[in-house]
């Protein structure tokens, strides 16, 4: 078949080929197979020019349409016309190649080549880049059998090799693309796994690697014979051949269903074996991580598939992470097998074997620093033991073993000994507190450690067990938990020691009753404020938090520190304004420092921080006039602190209100509505929510700042972010009222005939009727509506006949936008439905109280509302409604629907 091809005419395939991929030719004569442009490529399309490009496709065509095979050695000469081929006739050229390769008379030299650019043009068939992408189906079909017949060939081993692994690729995106199947090419592979030369039958092996797991139905025909030929190339005496007969193995489990594990649960073991033989010569190790990882790889597709083995194959694997010959890598790898198991498989291995996977997590631990691959692995896998097997198997370990390792002369050993408490702490909560004694001394001994390295693990660890056990286990032991921080805070020569000191004590006193705080208050207090003036920004940061939580729990016995800390925090404010050039660090304390101070504020109330409330709102004022722009963050900080002092002050905060208004403001602009930025809007929306505060508390004397903030949160009823929104519907029936009031007590320019607040109505009033007809999320709508009605009483007779009308009209579209597509689709009025009629019976109702003498108009207006809904082209949903909201109408104004 190869030998004559070279004699016949064109084949019919390479005609359509080019009938494809080239340009048309006009003219009566036959069309060779390279054909003429009807157009040719225009100037600005070519990367060469004119002559060079008409130069280049003459010789392409006399390569490409020669009889003579051995023209296409041109081509591996000449890299500018191999380019130009590949580039203007790849499918041809695929083509011609399939045929050289199939051509037997052609040399094992130019034969190589040819598959080697075939490769290259058909790699990676599924990306759009590949030629086999572009492809007819013809073309394609014409190309598989080529490649089906080169496989069958006595082809050298190179070639074989570059044409299996063509096939594989192709195979694949065949299959998985469903693009018509290969007859021919599963057939192939089975015979091929265990007939001829020994790399053929390797490349055979490397196919299986690659072959979809959407094959089992296909596969399940020959299973039988696969397995046997498989298990009898992984007992081969060539190491590389045996990785890949464990990796088809793999293949085999994973293509098929449970329902066929008894056939393959005798090669388990052998697999597990054979990683072992690896690891008995040096030279075969790398070997040895190839198959764990397919292993590896196994158990977390099938973890079932070994649960009859699951001791033997624990075992198996810690043995290999306890031999301290073998590479850390393959110890690694090994231990890493055992944790992709799942929890499942690893409630039912023996608790001795996983006494022993314990001590190598132990060493993994101790193989510091923290970020290391085998450090994460060691304790990521201890804290799981401890969460599956709980008190079984970590704490038996932690109380045999760890007490051995205290008095090491290894500083590693000692470091994970104490590290390890922290981990299961959680995990082991129960018997950790039947056994505290024994590990609070640990714990002790190792805050004492001369490794500071040991010494900051201990500190961590007692973080660990604030958090993980309870108040009443931890009581007992506080004097020695404490004690040790107290000890860890006064060692000035480790700042990373005292910075994760502060942020155990704080956890440890958020944990600890109140009576175990108390006598050692003045104490922490004291050595807090040593640590608040250190020159290291996390200990400064860690110990501002922990000072303020000592604040927040301590309440009225924090008293007693009041004047001490105040007068630190005030001093450490002051200096950090004072800085010329603000740096992260800075900033850093100065946040913590803000929040510490309204923390301190807050704790021991109004009577006794008042005294220094002028002189922090100045301090607080100040560090706000030297932020920049960008520093977001740290007016954020500012904002929850005004918001505190006002929480805590009350009425007495009135006299900064001035003071903070012109920065709260601006914050309030931010953005517009174009606030994106994440920080941003939050701080937008803190400085609204504080606006809204302010005129809560302070009603009509906020009268300066209506016009201001009232200019801000109109326009926010239209704003991007639905919780700035809510807020602006909020804050507009407060500035409401709060020209009302100071109308009512002469504060206002013209009291006697109510100007202003005739101004100022409709500035509000329409932005909600507005916002209430063009807004389509129902809980929004409730909120709008209840905003509205309470304009509407406190605006009382100010709204003429057109706006009565408007907000009427308004009302009408959302009561029957709520029985449609913009609410919800349930078949019963929903809980939020019935909130909207809620407020939509409010409004009436309030309506018709202050127009009684249009009461009448109203009534008639709501009347022709509730008749639409009821026609009979309506759903029954809407029915619903309008019969349970005229009920709700009726019965709260009877006296307007008898008139």
């Amino acid at each position: 078949m190869a030998s004559s091809s070279s004699s016949k005419p064109k084949t019919e395939i390479l005609r359509l080929a080019g009938a494809d991929f080239l340009p048309k030719h006009k003219g009566p004569e036959l069309r060779p197979l390279i054909l003429e442009d009807d157009d040719p490529p225009q100037e600005k399309e070519r990367v060469l020019p004119s002559s060079d490009y008409i130069n280049l496709r003459v010789k392409a065509r006399q390569i490409l349409d020669s009889l003579n095979h051995a023209d296409i050695q041109q081509l591996f000469v000449d890299k500018t016309l191999l380019q130009f081929c590949k580039s203007e006739y790849p499918n041809v050229l695929c083509v011609k190649l399939s045929q050289l390769l199939l051509d037997s008379q052609n040399s094992p030299e130019i034969k190589s080549k040819c598959s080697i650019l075939l490769h290259f043009l058909l790699d990676s068939p599924r990306r759009s880049t590949s030629v086999w992408s572009s492809t007819s189906y013809i073309i394609r079909t014409e190309l598989k059998i080529a490649i089906l017949e080169i496989l069958k060939q006595d082809n050298p081993k190179q070639i074989c090799k570059q044409m299996w692994k063509t096939a594989s690729q192709i195979f694949s995106c065949v299959v998985i693309e469903k693009q018509g199947g290969w007859q021919g090419m599963l057939s192939l592979f089975c015979e091929s796994l265990n007939s001829g030369p020994l790399y053929v039958q390797d490349c055979a092996l490397m196919f299986f690697l690659d072959l979809p797991t959407c094959l089992r139905e296909e596969l399940s025909q020959s299973v039988e014979d696969l397995r046997l030929n498989l298990l009898n190339k992984f007992n081969s005496s060539n190491g590389e051949r045996k990785v890949y007969a464990l990796a088809a193995l793999v293949n085999l489990v994973q293509h098929m269903s449970s329902d066929y594990y008894s056939m393959f649960h005798d090669l388990l073991m052998p697999m597990i074996k054979g990683v072992s033989d690896f690891l008995d010569n040096d030279v075969e190790e790398d070997n040895a991580q190839r198959s764990l990882k397919k292993l590896a790889e196994l158990v977390g597709a099938e973890p079932r598939f070994f649960d009859s083995y699951l001791d033997q194959v624990f075992d198996a694997m810690i043995t290999i992470s306890e031999n301290d010959k073998l590479g850390e890598e393959t110890r690694y790898l090994s231990v890493e097998m055992m944790y992709v198991f799942d929890d499942i498989s690893i409630k039912r291995v023996d608790k001795r074997i996983l006494g022993r996977l314990c001590s190598e997590l132990a060493r993994m631990i101790s193989l510091i620093p923290d970020g290391s691959r085998n450090y994460l692995l060691g304790e990521t896998f201890m804290f799981r033991i401890s969460m599956v097997r709980s008190n079984e198997i970590p704490m038996p370990f932690l109380l045999g073993e760890i007490p051995k390792d205290m008095p090491s002369s290894e500083w590693r050993k000692r470091y994970a000994a104490v590290q390890i408490i922290g981990v299961i702490a959680k995990g082991c909560a129960k018997a950790m507190s039947d056994n505290l004694t024994k590990v609070k001394k640990v714990v002790l001994i190792a805050t004492l450690d001369p490794s500071p390295t040991v010494r900051v693990a201990a500190i961590r660890t007692v973080k660990s067990m604030s958090l993980d056990l309870s108040p009443y286990t931890l009581d007992p032991c506080a004097d020695v938990l404490i004690t040790s921080l107290y000890l860890a805070l006064a060692d000035g020569d480790n700042p990373l020691k005292q910075a994760a000191a502060a942020s155990a004590m704080r956890s440890l006193c958020e944990r600890c009753s109140s009576c175990i705080l108390e006598p050692r208050l003045q104490t922490i207090v004291s050595k807090l404020l040593e640590l608040i003036q250190s020159p290291n920004p996390e200990v400064q940061a860690e110990s501002l938090m922990t000072l303020a939580t000592v604040a927040r729990l301590s309440k009225d016995l924090f008293c007693k520190c009041y004047d001490l800390v105040i007068t630190s925090l005030k001093k450490l404010l002051a200096e950090s304004t004072s800085i010329s050039e603000q740096d992260n660090a800075v900033e850093l304390h100065l946040d913590k420092a803000v929040e510490c101070i309204w923390t301190v504020a807050r704790a021991v109330g109004k009577d006794i921080f008042k005294k220094d409330a002028t002189e922090v709102v100045a301090i607080l004022v100040n560090v706000r006039w030297y932020l920049g722009e960008d520093d977001h963050s740290l007016k954020i900080t500012l904002l929850r602190a005004w918001k505190k002092l006002l929480k805590c002050l009350g009425s007495c905060f009135y006299p900064y209100v001035k003071d903070i208004m012109p920065d709260l403001l601006r914050s309030a602009r931010l953005g517009s509505n174009s606030a994106t930025e994440r920080v941003i809007l939050t701080e937008k929306l803190k400085a609204c929510k504080l606006l809204l505060r302010l005129t809560r508390q302070f009603k009509g004397k906020f009268f300066p700042w209506i016009d201001q903030v009232s200019d801000i949160v109109v326009p926010l009823v239209k704003f991007h972010d639905k919780d700035t929104r809510k807020i602006a519907f909020s804050v507009m029936p407060k500035l409401l009222h709060s020209a009302k009031l100071s109308i009512e007590n002469k504060q206002a320019h013209d009291p006697t005939n109510s100007s202003y607040l005739h101004k100022l109505v409709p500035r509000i009033v329409p932005s909600l009727l507005e916002v209430l007809d063009e807004e389509t999320d129902s809980e929004m709508c409730a909120k709008i509506l209840k905003s509205l009605t309470k304009c509407i009483k406190i605006a009382g007779g100010f709204l003429n006949e057109k706006k009565i009308q408007q907000t009427t009209n308004a009302i009408e579209k959302v009561l029957k936008a709520t029985s449609r597509k913009h609410f919800s689709q349930e078949e019963n009025v929903s809980k939020l439905e019935k909130e909207i009629i809620k407020q939509v019976v409010t409004y009436f109702r309030v309506l018709i109280k202050i127009y009684k003498e249009n009461s009448g108009t109203l009534v008639n207006k709501f009347l022709e509302c509730i008749k639409a809904m009821m026609e009979d082209d309506v759903t029954a949903k809407e029915k619903e409604i309008a019969l349970l909201t005229f009920n709700e109408v009726y019965l709260k104004c009877k006296e307007a629907f008898i008139r």
